[in-house]
């Protein structure tokens, strides 16, 4: 085979090894047979363009890294300010990371809350949680009807089945937010 299918191979086996699924639970989530995932894993078979993309959409990565030798790179850095930006009129904010972790998936955020500003956030599905730790500042956070509000150093979680808000108090607020989601895929906001 050539070097693309094996970039492939080692990259499919890393990723799914990475976020501890087996070649049935790959299989599950992302619609293509374990019998063509086994054959990809061990570089036997040129998958399709659909299958590709439906392994890449299943690890939130592009076609073009699947298929790419990867870069060996021990730390992974993102600078400040890059990242999805998920910007709206209450905050100023990025996605730093969504990464599929056995069964669920995890996505990071970094965001400034502005004074004055609500935002309210529909509930994210059964099972997801939100994990905040307040960097600067001081802000209201929870279900509608049990916010708490949390100083800087503060860290709470709360299920996010639920319609819950977020409100800076006394100033702008900056956080941390860890989204725990029992699914494949990600919410957006």
């Amino acid at each position: 085979m050539s070097a693309q299918t094996d970039a492939l191979a080692e990259n499919l086996r890393r990723l799914r090894e990475a976020h501890g699924l087996s070649l049935s639970d790959l299989s599950a989530r992302c619609g293509v047979a374990k019998a063509t995932l086994f054959k990809i894993e061990r570089s036997r078979t040129n998958p399709t363009l659909d299958t590709l993309v439906a392994i890449a959409e299943t690890f939130a990565v592009t076609v073009a890294s699947l298929i790419t030798v990867p870069e060996h790179r021990t730390v992974e850095v993102l600078r400040a300010g890059e990242g999805e930006d998920i910007s709206d009129e209450a905050s100023t904010g990025h996605v730093l990371r969504s990464q599929v972790i056995g069964a669920g998936t995890l996505e990071i955020h970094a965001q400034r809350f502005h004074e004055g500003k609500v935002e309210t956030s529909p509930s994210h599905g059964a099972g997801s949680r939100e994990h905040v730790v307040v960097k600067s500042g001081s802000i209201e956070v929870g279900p509608v009807g049990h916010e708490v509000t949390l100083h800087e150093g503060d860290y709470a979680t709360y299920a996010v089945d639920c319609t819950h808000r977020w409100q800076a108090v006394d100033g702008d607020a900056t956080v941390w937010i860890f989204h725990t989601f029992p699914r494949a895929a990600a919410f957006s906001e």
